[in-house]
């Protein structure tokens, strides 16, 4: 017993002396093709000159999410942040402050806390930002991510309103109660408690109107997320066959999105086939697919944070049916109208209501309904959101202006049991592009990959030997 005691003594000494003196891991800034700092540096400060000397805009790093147990999910920073500093890591904050702060000695606009370097979780996880490697982030103040509750605190006195650019976190769920922690609630009531007049507000507007508007880089990187896309789902078309399964097709979408150099996937990949086609946002994507089935493939890559989100639906056979093909061609007729509307000045809402007239029109005239209330049985959700860093970006909801990107997605979902002929069944569709608004028209980023059944057919003829 002796023995085995020493020997856990001296592996729990080892553990704690995981590394030689003087180690030292390289750190190098992972977006090094993405958005200059110079262009993060500009945007705080057109955020701050939209605010007045007494307020405080407080932005927050996205929390670690848990998968299970001591495994984390893969971290993805919260975009707001994102977008106004570059810091890809946990557990760092920024402060603007419209007015100035005078700290030690100093007045600054700009204060920027994170976590100092630690060697022995850097063997774990790999190099990470600390101070020194912060100053790149061009901030006025870098400190310690340990002082930014007593900072907030101790600056607060002569601020009416404190700005969040949004929670990390909005609710905790609390095991067997009725309603969620509301984490807004909770914090509104901590600052509150010392600065009762304070104003706590956790949404911005004006940033989400910055965000809707792209800039050449973004522009630049948006591009290049479409043409990765893009060669993910030629990729699963082309070895599509009936009998391979959904996961096949997902797993073949990835791949590609890996190889164009993506870091991540948009949004979790929809691969649905035959029923599950009808199910608008189906992720379990485990079925066998079936002679006669088509697969509705909703799939975007993220390159550089910056996400493409476009939808095609293909015969698994590599050949539409006549009713397949009847009905994909009246959601091919709904997004050319829709992307028609997509002009500078026209509501947001314009596309949407253009693809409604189309697809009320042909499913009418079909029978499969009879009624204009009826369309949503079939076509239920919107045709339109903007793109960006996040899949469902932040944007105004107003007229389309110049430089903004939204998706152009209508489709037609008939689930067994519906109250039509039975021989629409288990048909679904959407038709999903990713369009930038422009002075001289909209701009189909994704138009290279195939959208009428013919060019579809063709190119599943050609398949990779």
């Amino acid at each position: 017993m002796n023995l085995l005691l020493f020997i856990g003594f001296f592996f729990l000494c080892l553990s704690l002396n995981a590394q030689p003196p003087g180690i030292s891991y390289t750190y190098e800034y992972p977006y090094k093709d993405g958005i200059p700092i110079k262009r993060h540096q500009e945007r705080r400060l057109t955020l701050r000159n939209t605010h007045g000397n007494r307020s405080l805009i407080v932005s927050l790093s996205a929390d670690t999410r848990n998968r299970q147990n001591d495994v984390d999910h893969p971290y993805r920073q919260n975009s707001n942040f994102l977008y106004l500093t570059g810091m890809p890591y946990a557990k760092s904050a920024l402060i603007i402050a419209p007015g100035g702060i005078e700290h030690e000695g100093k007045v600054s606009h700009e204060f920027f806390f994170l976590q100092p370097r630690n060697t022995e979780k850097e063997a774990w996880e790999g190099a990470m930002m600390g101070l020194e490697e912060a100053k790149m982030l061009m901030i006025d103040r870098i400190l310690p991510y340990t002082e930014l509750r007593s900072f907030l605190i101790k600056h607060l006195n002569g601020i009416d309103t404190v700005f969040f650019t949004g929670l990390p976190t909005a609710n905790v769920p609390i095991p067997l109660a009725e309603k969620p922690l509301s984490v807004e609630k909770a914090l509104k009531d901590d600052l509150q408690s010392t600065f009762p007049e304070l104003y706590v507000k956790t949404t911005m507007p004006s940033l989400n109107a910055m965000r809707e508007i792209k800039d050449s880089d973004e522009l630049r990187l948006m591009k290049k997320a479409i043409e990765i896309s893009i060669e993910g789902h030629t990729l699963a078309m082309k070895e599509c066959y009936p009998g391979i399964t959904e996961y096949e097709l997902e797993a073949l979408m990835e791949f590609a999105f890996k190889k164009g150099g993506a870091e991540d996937i948009g949004y979790s990949s929809i691969m649905g086939s035959g029923y599950n086609a009808c199910i608008l946002h189906y992720t379990f994507n485990r079925k066998a697919t079936l002679h006669g089935d088509l697969v509705l493939a909703d799939c975007g890559a993220e390159f550089q944070n910056y996400t493409a989100d476009i939808t095609r639906t293909f015969p698994v056979n590599g050949t539409f049916t006549q009713d397949q093909k009847t009905l994909y061609d009246f959601v091919l007729e709904a997004a050319d109208s829709a992307i028609a509307e997509a002009k500078v000045g026209n509501a947001f809402r314009a596309p949407h209501n253009a693809a409604k007239r189309v697809l009320l029109k042909k499913l009418m005239g079909l029978g499969i309904i009879e009624k204009e209330e009826e369309l949503k049985w079939y076509f239920m959700h919107g045709t339109s959101h903007y793109l960006g860093l996040d899949v469902h970006d932040p944007g105004t909801m107003g007229t389309l202006k110049d430089g903004s990107i939204i998706t152009v997605e209508p489709g037609i979902y008939i689930p067994p049991g519906s109250p039509c002929d039975k021989r629409w069944w288990n048909i679904g569709i959407r038709i999903e592009d990713d369009i930038l608004i422009t002075q001289d028209g909209p701009v189909n980023l994704s138009a290279t990959l195939p959208r009428t059944t013919n060019a579809i057919e063709n190119l599943m003829k050609a398949k990779n030997k």
